[in-house]
């Protein structure tokens, strides 16, 4: 509920309990008003059969016996009464229609009960409103009516990098996402001035691997996600704000049926393969069946992973479990599902070389790798890693409430980092990597030393993000941009980078070219937690606000990662304006997605049904 630990203030508190009064005045009103009417009409209707002895007949009904049959009746629409009740129960689990917060009464009433200086969801002129959120400046598009939907024809404006590409001989498209990796896993990134001291004044890096390789490609040390994983995955394949529910994500349930374009659609229309792999398990929110009905021509995950390493690696089945625990609870760990990457990279590119010198399409892979090993609690490991000698990470955990459970989370993004260095070594000497590009990201952050993950958003949604290309980046190489980006930036950058298929490419999204330079701080992003904060960063300022309340604190993400120092309150009127404007602006591309999803089939449509 609160950002930090003095947000929970009486001020905030009284502001809660105040909406939630208004809240329940609101979705209580109707049906108070609804018994009035009905208690008029029935005293109007009493009243009307008196008896001529002027007693009412209510005098009586204490006296009045109470039968056995009577007792029976009761007893059944009790009965019948439970019945339904758990029916309605049901059906409001299955069915979308059902959901009575579609039904709230406070959508109606809720802007009459805002400032006037909140409203900033104006759609009227749709060309005013979508350039808010498009980078006119840096792509050019087809804007089809009062939405985001639009044609990108193209990317212009000078460069902050540049990939070189051959469309002759276009390069296999690489991501690994690496799970609940925080930016300041890496030394490389925080910088030597480590200005919030989050090394301690050591020089340890808990991500030698990332940080060998970020020093050849061009680095992103500002990139913001959202949380968890299911709303990453929208913002890095769909260039889109989250979904801004704190119950479910958009993907939820597979969304077969939803129309949408992304990162998959993008290679697809340019003769690339898609393929997602992944050690885990991908039945929770229904990835299996997400990933395949939007893009992907194939799935690896967890089941058909331990298949072919025991057919293949020689793992037995025993052996995903004590005491060699080559899997854990989620799935497989990542040194196996790194070996069957590269083994699919080394396999993919014979297939390639052969087709070209038969003069046919190269057609190039676009593959998402996502990896599991380091997800929460932390604990569970192979067992040779475990027997093995790790780095003394006691420095930055020592003397900390929770030291253990960071050791644990540093020791499994060591083991993670660790195997990304061997695929990594392994493409290089494979001469594969001189036919790549490899986008390395964060899917999330953990505030692991804290009992509540969720209140320290650089920990949670700063995340490390970098582009390797070797051979194609020249003086390009080793380049750190310290601009705020977001996940959902990679759309446009891929496509700038490697080229709009003929005709250009629809979308949805929101996202920039980060190819492109342009002024520091001159744009904001959206990095948001539903179940916790949303927040918008511009520049090294992070603004932390609710989706409804006026509480917000803004700090500065480089210099204070603890959120201790509250620079709103010392702003002039102007620079708050501008903030809450921005804040404003957050709010209602949260509503927008929110409203296009619940549509169905409303992301690629120029107007929506439902709204």
């Amino acid at each position: 509920m609160y950002g930090n630990a003095n947000d929970n203030t009486f001020r905030v508190n009284v502001q809660v309990t105040t909406l939630g009064f208004m809240e329940d005045s609101v979705c209580t009103t109707y049906f108070v008003f609804t018994l009035w009417a009905f208690d008029l009409v029935k005293k109007a209707i009493k009243k009307h059969f008196k008896y001529q002895g002027g007693r009412d007949y209510a005098d009586f009904q204490n006296a009045a016996p109470i039968s056995k049959k009577e007792f029976h009746v009761a007893f059944l629409h009790l009965f019948v009464m439970v019945v339904a009740a758990t029916f309605i129960a049901m059906v409001r689990t299955k069915a979308r229609w059902a959901d009575l917060s579609s039904w709230n009464p406070m959508h109606f009433v809720a802007n009459a009960l805002l400032p006037l200086s909140t409203r900033n969801d104006d759609r009227s002129n749709s060309k005013v409103w979508a350039e808010t959120f498009i980078h006119s400046p840096t792509e050019e598009h087809e804007l089809f009516g009062n939405s985001l939907f639009r044609r990108t024809t193209g990317f212009r404006g000078d460069l902050a990098f540049n990939v070189t590409s051959d469309s002759d001989d276009p390069p296999n498209v690489i991501f690994i996402v690496l799970e609940a990796a925080r930016y300041h896993n890496s030394h490389y990134l925080v910088g030597e001035l480590d200005p919030s001291n989050l090394f301690n004044g050591t020089n340890i890096t808990i991500t030698p691997n990332f940080d060998k390789w970020a020093k050849r490609g061009v680095s992103f040390r500002n990139m913001w996600s959202s949380f968890p994983s299911s709303r990453c995955l929208e913002s890095v394949l769909l260039a889109q704000v989250p979904y801004n529910n704190a119950a479910k994500t958009a993907i939820a349930g597979g969304r077969a049926d939803t129309k949408l374009s992304g990162l998959p659609q993008l290679f697809l229309a340019k003769g690339y393969e898609t393929f997602f792999m992944t050690g885990s398990k991908l039945t929770y929110d229904r990835w299996d069946i997400f990933l395949s009905a939007h893009g992907f021509d194939t799935v690896f995950s967890k089941i058909k992973m331990k298949a072919l390493a025991e057919s293949d690696l020689g793992i037995s089945r025993a052996d995903w479990e004590e005491p060699e625990k080559r899997g854990l609870y989620w799935g497989v760990h990542d040194d196996i599902s790194f070996q069957f990457l590269g083994d699919l990279l080394v396999n993919k590119t014979k297939e390639q070389n052969k087709r070209m010198a038969k003069g046919e399409p190269k057609k190039p892979l676009f593959h998402m790798q996502y990896t599991i090993s380091s997800h929460e609690p932390f604990k569970a490991r192979p067992k040779w890693y475990a027997d093995m000698e790790k780095p003394d990470f006691s420095d930055l955990h020592a003397g900390l409430d929770r030291s253990n459970e960071v050791k644990n989370y540093m020791e499994m993004q060591y083991f993670v980092d660790m195997e990304l260095g061997k695929f990594m070594d392994r493409m290089e000497q494979e001469g594969i990597l001189n036919n790549s590009i490899v986008v390395v990201l964060g899917d999330h952050g953990y505030g692991v030393e804290l009992t509540n993950r969720y209140m320290q958003d650089v920990s949670v949604t700063r995340v490390p993000a970098t582009i390797i290309a070797e051979g194609r980046l020249g003086k390009y190489a080793g380049l750190i941009i310290d601009d705020a980006a977001e996940h959902y930036d990679l759309l446009n950058t891929l496509a700038d980078i490697t080229g709009l298929p003929d005709g250009g490419f629809l979308q949805h999204g929101v996202g920039r070219s980060l190819k492109r330079k342009i002024p520091f701080g001159e744009r904001i992003i959206f990095s948001n937690n539903p179940a916790h904060k949303m927040s918008i960063v511009r520049g090294h300022q992070q603004l932390q606000y609710d989706r409804d309340l006026d509480s917000m604190l803004l700090h500065n993400a480089d210099t204070d990662h603890d959120m201790k120092v509250d620079l709103f309150p010392n702003l002039t009127t102007e620079e708050k304006t501008e903030w809450l404007g921005w804040r404003d602006v957050g709010r209602d591309i949260s509503r927008y997605y929110l409203q296009r999803w619940d549509d169905d089939n409303c992301l690629l449509a120029v107007n929506c049904t439902k709204h």
